[in-house]
């Protein structure tokens, strides 16, 4: 697992340095402020108020992605943050990935009624949009660098019959929406087809995170509705019990 922390060095210019989670090692570089939407960022810090009115139009829409900080707040400027060594660098991303998951959780449990009655009516009329919505809201619930989402679906063939006439027949394949920033649907092979089946006795009507390891950040979950199985992939450096609960919630109510 990448994470990725920037800091605005200039109205042109953004540091962005990454942290390899397993090795614990940090490496930096510079960027144009323009490439910042074609990044994977986990936050972005600011000390210079020209900065931030000079790039406000550019960081209204990167905010959706991930939190936007006064660098001020941290006691950060830009020099220290350029020295961070690996572990201070890590304590600090943890501090600021809790704020922001918190956030995002209580946001969202105050309004699960909401968001659990929009999901579902999705589910019925639009599954591409159900889950296109359901990635970046769980991504953002979970604070995570990257996410996949693994289903079944079904595409329709052409096949000939016993007449040898070419007839459109369905198919169950495995399709999946995957990615760090944005998401992306491909269709799935054999290795998706093999995790369908390794999960089998794993689907339920509840959501159920069946691995979680924290030094490496690697994060899976299991659940259905209406008997269709799901398998979440992600990376992710803590899973708590807030977030546990609301996963929970969520697809607790999808089954009513």
């Amino acid at each position: 697992m990448i994470i990725s922390v920037g800091f605005v060095r200039s109205a042109n210019q953004v540091l962005v340095r990454e942290l390899n989670w397993g090795q614990n090692t940090i490496d930096s570089r510079l960027i144009d402020v323009t490439d910042l939407v074609d990044q994977n960022l986990q936050a972005l810090f600011i000390d210079d108020n020209d900065h931030f009115n000079s790039l406000v139009g550019l960081l209204e829409k990167e905010k959706t992605y991930y939190p936007i900080l006064d660098a001020r707040d941290e006691s950060l400027s830009f020099g220290s943050f350029e020295t961070l060594p690996a572990q201070q660098f890590r304590d600090l991303y943890l501090k600021i990935h809790n704020r922001w998951c918190m956030s995002q959780n209580f946001n969202s449990l105050e309004n699960i009624w909401k968001i659990t009655n929009h999901f579902r009516d999705l589910w019925k009329r639009d599954r591409i949009s159900y889950f296109e919505e359901m990635w970046y809201w769980m991504k953002r619930n979970l604070g995570a660098s990257d996410l996949s989402i693994i289903f079944n679906d079904v595409i329709h063939t052409e096949e000939k019959d016993e007449n040898n006439e070419k007839k459109e027949r369905p198919k169950l394949v495995q399709s999946i929406l995957s990615g760090n920033k944005k998401a992306h649907f491909m269709q799935g092979g054999a290795k998706e087809k093999e995790l369908m089946q390794t999960y089998v006795d794993k689907f339920h009507d509840v959501f159920e995170v069946t691995e979680f390891n924290p030094t490496k950040g690697q994060f899976v979950a299991t659940a259905q509705v209406e008997r269709s199985p799901m398998i979440f992939m992600a990376r992710t450096p803590q899973l708590n019990q807030l977030q546990r609960t609301l996963l929970a919630a969520l697809f607790n109510g999808l089954q009513h």
